[in-house]
């Protein structure tokens, strides 16, 4: 019986070298390797891989990659990992797909996984090794498996779970006498009404006042912000099997929309203009109260801003460095919840000539070993391994509310209501194409409309005309 097994082993593993000599050395045309696996074959992680690491901006980003190395290692001797840690940027790992010279292993964004897999065919698929490594997908947060899918095969490996939360200078709160956020959460009272009920209160446009404040300040502009509005009235803003979009022909995203442009004239928000690549994005500029709040200091003067956890340890220190008591809380509740979720991660190359190797160092971040070696210090993110939401591991670097309920932070907030995660780039489910010209608009779409430069319904109706003619141009014509 352990010969017959030996002989399967032998004789799957030259199958599967077989495979990859064809996609790495085809002579005429370069093939991507398609993850199958032969009937009957163990990976064996051993040999050679490269990773490659391009965004290594501080020391924590470089200890949090060469963590996860290390206790990849341990478990898997054989496999020498070459880790190329750099802040080199992104045009570094677009050149070297274009040649074919990219790691094993590479470091990508959420918005690229769609791009790097269906269109330049550069990513192996990962759902055979998914089983053959036993990953156990029920524990791993949905949204954040999803993302990484493109037409139902999986990609890419998440190395963390992140979403839009609130944070909030909880000392406006209790000088306005109003009710802690975190008590409305747990309690099932924190929505987007009260939410706006409380920037209202907490907003003072009065010269004369001891301290002007506005209620919150909000990136409106930026795709985590906005999608959960086109979804959380009840819209369906996107149609991949009939290849259309919806924006101003669905009445639920159009109200979605209007509902941020009235929050924003209603002068309780501080709106916060983002660029996206290739264009600029319009600010508000034409009422009193927007000129009074590009002022107001994000810390001492706004009560809510929106963050992810990336920024949580420098906002933060922020609040600390002014003696200010703050906390943070989720997102409001809109009548559908839904909110914004995403994601960087790694992918295997589809050239790569040591696909078990490589596969077993990217599908370890969804395992507890990997996310504890990962996001265990500053620099590291929310473990996106549900066993290990509640863990404390990754509560850094301030105390946890759990231990210290005066001044500890509200982690939970991190990992609250994931069954509303949707996803946070518009890239992670239309078409690159499509997806810039959705961007286009909808940064732009609260400012013009404040500013009386266009309606909300005639700039949803261009976007809507642009983008399905183009997306029938492309896929239909």
């Amino acid at each position: 019986m352990k010969n017959t097994k030996s002989i399967v082993k032998v004789v799957a593993s030259l199958a599967l070298a077989f495979i990859l000599s064809i996609a790495v050395f085809g002579c005429t045309r370069y093939e991507p390797i398609s993850g199958d696996l032969p009937d009957g074959y163990e990976p064996t992680p051993e040999g050679k891989i490269k990773l490659q690491y391009y965004i290594a901006a501080t020391e924590a980003d470089k200890r949090s990659v060469n963590d996860w190395v290390s206790a990849f290692q341990r478990q898997y001797p054989d496999v020498q990992v070459n880790a190329e840690i750099s802040n080199a940027g992104k045009n570094v790992i677009v050149s070297q797909i274009a040649s074919k010279t990219v790691g094993d292993v590479f470091f990508l964004w959420e918005t690229d996984v769609y791009n790097y897999a269906s269109v330049q065919k550069a990513l192996m698929p990962l759902d055979n090794y998914v089983l053959a490594y036993e990953i156990d997908t029920a524990n791993i947060f949905s949204a954040i498996m999803d993302m990484g899918r493109v037409d139902g095969k999986l990609y890419m490996v998440m190395r963390d779970y992140n979403h839009i939360v609130l944070m909030y200078n909880r000392d406006l709160i209790k000088s306005a006498q109003l009710t802690d956020p975190i008590e409305l959460e747990a309690s099932n009272e924190w929505t987007w009404d009260k939410f706006k009920e409380y920037c209202s209160a907490l907003t003072t446009l009065d010269e004369e006042a001891d301290v002007q404040t506005v209620g919150c300040q909000m990136r409106l502009g930026y795709a985590p912000l906005y999608i959960p509005f086109l979804e959380g009235f009840g819209g369906k803003w996107y149609d991949k099997e009939n290849k259309k979009v919806a924006f101003n022909s669905d009445p639920n995203v159009l109200q979605g929309v209007n509902e941020m442009v009235n929050f924003v004239a209603s002068n309780v928000c501080k709106y916060i203009a983002v660029d996206t690549a290739g264009t600029t994005a319009n600010a508000i500029k034409d009422t009193p109260s927007q000129n009074s709040f590009s002022s107001y200091n994000s810390a001492t003067q706004v009560v809510f801003r929106d963050t992810e956890f990336p920024s949580f340890a420098s906002n933060g220190k922020e609040y600390n460095s002014k003696v200010i008591d703050w906390d943070v809380v989720s997102m409001p509740h809109l009548p559908t919840p839904k909110v914004g979720t995403g994601a960087t991660g790694f992918a295997v190359f589809n050239g790569t000539r040591n696909a078990d190797a490589a596969a077993a160092l990217c599908l370890s971040l969804y395992t507890e070993d990997g996310q504890r070696a990962y996001n265990g210090q500053e620099g590291g993110s929310v473990p996106n391994v549900k066993s290990l939401a509640e863990d404390y591991f990754w509560r850094v670097p301030f105390e946890d509310k759990a231990f210290n309920p005066e001044e500890g932070k509200n982690y939970y907030a991190f990992i609250s209501f994931p069954e509303a995660d949707t996803y946070g780039q518009v890239e992670c489910v239309i078409p690159p194409e499509i997806a810039a010209i959705v961007k286009k608009y909808m940064q732009n779409v609260v400012p013009d409309a404040v500013n009386g430069v266009k309606t909300v319904d005639n700039t949803l109706a261009e976007l809507e005309a642009e983008a399905n003619e183009k997306w029938e141009s492309i896929y239909t014509g």
